[in-house]
């Protein structure tokens, strides 16, 4: 199972942007991440098509169970 943490920002163009990031603790410390994101938004670390990132918005983490099927 991989356990991804999705980030999701809010653009100065007041739409939304969402960050994957990839194998995931499955324990995340809220604190952390919303910090994390904060710090993202403050030091203006991200540029989506010359769109700003301007506000944390939610976070949460996706878990994806791969189920093959034999053919």
């Amino acid at each position: 199972m991989e356990t991804t943490l999705n980030l999701v920002f809010e653009k100065a163009s007041g739409k939304k942007h969402t960050m994957r990031i990839a194998d995931a603790k499955l324990s995340q410390d809220p604190i952390k991440v919303k910090a994390l994101m904060d710090y993202i938004v403050d030091n203006n670390l991200i540029y989506v098509k010359d769109d700003a990132l301007v506000a944390a918005l939610e976070a949460n983490l996706q878990n994806v169970t791969e189920n093959p099927i034999e053919l």
